[in-house]
């Protein structure tokens, strides 16, 4: 009996955002200069800005605004005009500046000399946070406060994966999402420099991985997760305000053939949750890198670098503006933060390997050792055997398993004792391989949180029947099994409530 033959369906086209696709631009030549007044027109473009949201090429005033004034040191009070001495251009915050170039001022300053005018901060590392001064548009009015979910507050990923519907909050996708840190984890030094840490949730995160705060992170789909950090592709900026409320939209900086149709201007979804001051230091970590032109063209700057060693700003020969644009893992002596090193512990991956031992006593039982097969002999190439069998972990560490030289004489099998002994020198080295790959995602062992938090939660939650409880035992099972090297659950000395 047959049901007739396949159908075949034409390729997928390229999918398109048909609401409002006309109002914007597609073009990567649409962008709009902006110049510092006090140094001469052949080199006084201090940034450029992308302009797609209008189809000949236009920007968001607010936005344009915003940029330029934390460039100059968190100024909102800032204007444009079309001429280094014109007048002033006047338009409102949702308005859009034609494509071109502008001179961005500051009242109070002069432009006669540049340490008379408005210093210009060359980097996020030498930033300082405007605390209680974020501009009026990036504000939460009144009646709209940050909410979040109380849910599993020592594993903020799940938190975050549940607050936001285990949806991808720009591309509202469910599949293939992933927990994206909107303040960068790489920014850590800098968080708590900044004292970014008094808008986390948990507090008991202020003074440890508090970057990683569930009011941190928001849940994208991976390529908009890649774009978010390494591309630094796009930010969210609130536009075009219903009543007294702005709402955040993805606002593209770079050009991109199928983001810019699909997202460019798109509202986000809900970002209320996550409080306004990580995502304008996120639009802050995007736009400082577009300044480095302007350090690299062989010219003094006045620049406002605030460090132990210089608190005033500055002028720096060409030479010294050059060093704000090494990466900071090359930098010395800038006063800008670097990554938190990997802190040394006796014994290194064994140190690791025993807090995760000592955790999971606290829940699993001495357990059988795992079946062997019967073919097991001392002439048997047990590289090659690991190699072809078994998970992509045990993969990894088969080249390190010894093999043994085949005898002249036929020799007997190994005992169970031999046996065993080599199932637990393979699994000593398939746990190494596993904490070799947790180091280099997790230097600071963070992961051993969750472990604590899973055992937290099997140990309190066993009478729990709602859907978000049972969620927190699943993530459990998860970590743990991940933990224990396998797909088996650990075993407690009382039995776990069977799902519902």
């Amino acid at each position: 009996m047959s049901l007739g033959v396949v159908n075949t369906r034409p390729p997928q086209r390229i999918p398109e955002h048909l609401d409002g696709a006309d109002t914007i631009s597609y073009n990567p030549s649409h962008r709009i200069e902006f110049k510092h007044p006090a140094y001469t027109d052949d080199c006084n473009t201090f940034l450029v800005l992308a302009a797609f949201d209008h189809p000949d090429g236009g920007l968001h005033y607010n936005t344009a605004l915003v940029a330029c004034g934390l460039v100059a040191g968190n100024r909102w009070d800032g204007y444009f005009t079309a001429t280094r001495g014109g007048p002033t251009l006047s338009l409102l915050d949702d308005e859009l500046i034609p494509c071109g170039q502008l001179y961005f001022h500051l009242p109070g300053y002069s432009y006669e000399l540049i340490q008379d005018s408005y210093p210009i901060t060359p980097s996020f590392s030498h930033w300082t946070f405007p605390h209680n001064n974020l501009p009026l548009n990036w504000r939460l009015p009144p009646d709209v406060s940050p909410h979040n979910s109380q849910v599993s507050r020592s594993n903020a990923s799940l938190s975050a994966t549940l607050r936001d519907g285990e949806q991808c909050r720009v591309s509202g996708r469910k599949e293939q999402c992933r927990v994206a840190h909107v303040v960068p984890v790489e920014e850590d030094e800098w968080f708590h420099a900044k004292e970014m840490s008094r808008y986390v949730l948990d507090n008991q995160r202020r003074s440890r991985a508090a970057i990683s705060d569930v009011n941190n992170l928001m849940l994208l789909r991976s390529d908009l997760h890649t774009s978010f950090d390494a591309a630094k592709k796009f930010v969210f900026v609130p536009k075009k305000p219903e009543g007294n409320r702005s709402n955040m939209a993805t606002h593209l900086l770079s050009s991109s053939a199928e983001y810019g149709p699909l997202y460019h201007n798109t509202l986000a979804y809900s970002l209320d949750p996550i409080p306004r001051a990580y995502l304008f230091a996120r639009f802050a970590w995007a736009i400082f890198p577009l300044v480095e032109p302007f350090l690299l063209h062989q010219q003094p700057r006045f620049l406002a670098i605030v460090s132990k060693e210089q608190e005033q700003p500055h002028i720096y020969n060409p030479e010294e503006c050059k060093e704000f644009t090494v990466p900071r893992s090359s930098r010395s002596g800038t006063g800008g933060p670097k990554k938190r090193p990997r802190q040394p512990t006796a014994g290194d991956e064994g140190h690791v390997r025993r807090e995760c031992t000592k955790r999971l006593k606290l829940l699993s039982t001495e357990s059988s050792i795992p079946d062997v097969e019967p073919a097991l002999s001392p002439s048997k190439d047990h590289s090659s055997s690991a190699a072809t069998h078994g998970t992509p972990e045990t993969k990894a560490c088969a080249a390190s398993v010894p093999t043994y030289p085949v005898a002249a004489t036929e020799q007997p099998g190994p005992s169970l004792d031999d046996a065993s002994s080599e199932w637990q020198h393979f699994s000593e080295l398939r746990e190494r391989g596993l904490q070799n790959e947790r180091h280099k995602c997790d230097p600071d062992d963070g992961w051993l949180e969750e472990v604590d938090w899973a055992i937290d939660v099997l140990k309190h939650e066993h009478s729990a029947r709602d859907m978000q409880a049972w969620a927190y035992v699943d993530e459990a099972r998860r970590i743990l099994g991940e933990v224990d090297g396998s797909r088996e659950w650990v075993k407690d000395e009382d039995p776990l409530v069977p799902y519902p």
